[in-house]
């Protein structure tokens, strides 16, 4: 009997996947069709530096690349509706390496993904103030990188306990998240041009600073950061509670000049 609930269990489980896949999926071709045509309109964003210490996740090699070579070689630009399923599967390769020949457990971790960018994406009205950055290789017409600069100000849910939008407590903002380049392209300056275009972006939300969040054990990605003008601070209010309900993630501000 308990293998039999064991084996309608999991089927139950693999069900509901396959069935959430499908709407999952199915969205791509339904949502946000007149936002997809915005974005593809848009001029590409210049890279704001002229030398780039790029981040790699795995090896946090640092390389210097001329503006004048970065621009001719790449695009950085709004992100599009229709790339999300590319996104989520850059993010999980750069969050979730571990997954790489894990036939099962990848694919899940990518719908995941897929699911989150697709509820988080920039809705209309937010554009100014939320956005989805992609770096796009010019010769190859392919998507190698991924970022996500949030300034809006949600309202919490014991202000607010009917919106969609509302979270138990407010994290800090802008918030720049998610940076992931596909490991074929690291070491090229497209991690810290997303970062500089991140930066330039909410100068022009006119905002003053900019927070990102670091795993405390990651001391080298820290030291970089460090190097780029980030300081770790010590969180209070607001930021000390959505620190509470990361694990173990360090904060990290930069004043914008």
């Amino acid at each position: 009997m308990g293998k039999l609930i064991r084996v309608a269990l999991l089927s139950a489980s693999f069900f509901f996947l396959y069935a959430r896949s499908l709407t999952v999926i199915g969205n791509l071709h339904q949502r946000r069709p007149a936002h997809d045509v915005r974005a593809s309109c848009l001029k590409s964003m210049p890279a704001a530096s002229a030398t780039a210490s790029a981040i790699d996740k795995e090896t946090h090699d640092i390389d210097t690349t001329s503006t004048s070579q970065f621009q001719n070689e790449y695009t950085i630009r709004e992100a599009l509706y229709s790339e999300l399923q590319v996104i989520a599967s850059l993010v999980t390769a750069g969050f979730h390496p571990e997954l790489d020949s894990n036939p099962i457990l990848r694919p899940i971790r990518v719908l995941l993904e897929l699911d989150r960018l697709q509820n988080n994406f920039p809705y209309p009205g937010d554009e100014n103030r939320h956005l989805y950055l992609v770096c796009e290789a010019k010769k190859d017409k392919k998507v190698v990188a991924f970022c996500d600069i949030d300034a809006r100000i949600p309202a919490k849910k014991k202000e607010n306990p009917f919106s969609p939008f509302a979270s138990i407590v407010n994290r800090p903002h802008p918030y720049f998240s998610d940076l992931t380049v596909d490991p074929n392209y690291r070491r090229k300056g497209i991690a810290s041009a997303l970062v500089d275009e991140g930066e330039r972006l909410a100068k022009e939300m006119n905002c003053q600073e900019m927070y990102l969040g670091v795993a405390s054990t990651n001391t080298v990605a820290l030291d970089l950061y460090s190097n780029m003008g980030y300081e770790i601070i010590v969180p209070t209010g607001d930021i000390l509670e959505f620190v509470k309900r990361q694990e173990g993630v360090r904060m990290l501000r930069r004043t914008l000049n």
